[in-house]
């Protein structure tokens, strides 16, 4: 039995539009990896915000330095912060219900540095 050109002709197309499929597909797929990726590259901070706040563990407004408080003071639209010390600060963000941010790296003795290196090497 012969096979026609007909035949032959809806085969190609189906192995065409198989091709076609997955060629879509992973040209989906790269383009959502590279979504994210701009993401991470325009807000960094969002991408590994969660993960560097666990890892850093609880934030304290007081081992924050003024400079940084007055920061986000600034930052959440706060007025009347400029002459207040660090307990006013402190206290002025929880009333506002900012949220205090992971203690800085300065901030940590050279001991718990290296756990947090391994923890993220780990």
């Amino acid at each position: 039995m012969s096979t026609s050109i007909a035949d032959l002709l809806e085969q190609t197309n189906r192995e065409l539009a198989g091709t076609d499929a997955r060629v879509y597909r992973r040209v989906g797929e790269h383009m959502q990896r590279s979504a994210t990726a701009l993401q991470t590259l325009q807000d960094p901070e969002a991408a590994g915000s969660q993960a560097s706040k666990a890892l850093l563990g609880k934030g304290s407004f007081l081992k924050q330095s003024v400079a940084s408080l007055k920061r986000l003071c600034k930052d959440h639209g706060i007025k009347g912060y400029s002459k207040l010390q660090k307990d006013g600060l402190a206290k002025v963000l929880e009333r506002h219900g900012v949220t205090p941010p992971p203690p800085p790296l300065e901030s940590f003795t050279k001991k718990e540095l290296i756990a947090l290196v391994r923890q993220l090497l780990g």
